[in-house]
């Protein structure tokens, strides 16, 4: 995200968050600016003059060209998100009551926005708070509706988020698992080592698995264990705004990555 204040940008880009963008609103309010938000772009712009909102900016054809380079990385190409749990499956449930099938589906949106905005055509094996077969659906059933729903699609790639969970509050960490095909381990090791550096979490590493929905997937597939909902400063990371963002951006950069875009 670019801020432009009178008309100049400030140095640097800012990760776009609900809270940053309250802020800026807040602060905006007490001095009387003007202040609006383009989310085609990206951009904040700032009148610190007087309350009136501020013009938008001229866009040149190269700013067009190079936006629309960055947007066709993964044009062609079909990734199947599966939100871990739903509906009658609550998943793990947190020392507070947070619930593993809130964050999953929340991460999985944020990773969706993400990749269409890298032109990728992104289906969900569930969009908000269901069973993806259908109501009270029985566990054999769920994971062969998600497992249907990538194949049908075609999918270049699948990814299921899931948060870990242990009876003991002490585990942490991230872990991605696969089912042992090059394709899924190089898609792993990738993906795994972009979400520990960048939530600075312990690097379980990239594992193998014989899970269900990578076993019979007919494309490269994985399953993170984002991190451990058990554990309390892991819990407050796959609830927040920020730890949600940069566990989506995480994957889309280890998606990117594999394809050497």
């Amino acid at each position: 995200m670019r801020i432009m204040i009178d008309g100049r940008y400030l140095p640097g880009n800012t990760r776009v968050s609900r809270d940053l963008l309250i802020t800026l609103r807040n602060i905006a309010r007490t001095l009387n600016w003007g202040i609006r938000y383009d989310a085609q772009r990206e951009i904040v712009l700032i009148n610190s003059k007087n309350s009136s909102l501020p013009p938008l900016p001229v866009i040149n054809q190269a700013d067009d060209r190079i936006e629309d380079t960055e947007n066709a990385r993964l044009a062609g190409k079909v990734i199947c998100l599966d939100p871990g749990h739903g509906g009658s499956d609550p998943g793990a449930i947190g020392s507070t009551g947070t619930m593993e099938k809130d964050n999953t589906l929340a991460i999985a949106l944020l990773l969706r926005e993400k990749l269409e905005k890298n032109g990728a055509t992104v289906v969900m094996t569930r969009d908000a708070d269901s069973d993806a077969a259908h109501a009270d659906a029985s566990a054999g059933e769920e994971l062969a509706a998600r497992v249907e729903i990538a194949n049908q699609a075609e999918a270049d790639l699948f990814i299921s988020i899931h948060n870990d969970s242990f009876t003991s509050n002490t585990a942490v960490g991230t872990t991605t698992f696969h089912y042992g095909d090059k394709e899924s381990v190089k898609l792993a090791t990738l993906v795994q080592r972009c979400l520990a550096d960048k939530l600075g979490t312990k690097n379980r590493g990239a594992r193998f698995a014989s899970l269900y929905v990578l076993r019979y997937t007919d494309m490269p597939a994985i399953l993170v264990e984002v991190a451990f909902i058990s554990n309390p400063v892991e819990e407050m990371l796959l609830t927040s705004v920020d730890g949600r963002d940069n566990a989506a951006e995480s994957i889309c950069d280890g998606i990117l990555k594999f394809f050497k875009v």
